[in-house]
């Protein structure tokens, strides 16, 4: 008797973590929006944000911050990533390729 309760015990274990293992966590949508034709770019953040820190392909935009939006150049068909962070300890970032 002692040996079916362990068993259906065990079972009871392995169906909960089977069930937790297949709850993926939900990703939030990204907050930034990245448009590109031409060869250039144009990042930006909806209003009511502040405190922008803006990086571009992980590298620092000094000039960007504090600015609702981050543009420039790009070379057609490369993959770049854009990534803000904002007042209130938040961030964002998505990734775009560059179109012609």
């Amino acid at each position: 008797m002692a040996q079916r309760i362990r068993l259906a015990l065990a079972g009871a274990a392995l169906a909960l973590g089977a069930a937790t293992l297949t709850a993926a966590p939900a990703h939030a949508a990204s907050l930034v929006t990245c448009e590109t034709e031409g060869g250039y770019y144009d990042c930006y953040l909806p209003s009511g944000y502040y405190g922008q820190v803006w990086y571009y392909d992980g590298v620092h935009v000094a000039g960007a911050d504090n600015y609702s939006s981050i543009g420039g150049s790009c070379v057609v068909g490369t993959k770049h990533s854009v990534r803000v962070t904002f007042d209130g300890g938040g961030r964002s970032s998505t990734s775009f390729t560059c179109a012609a």
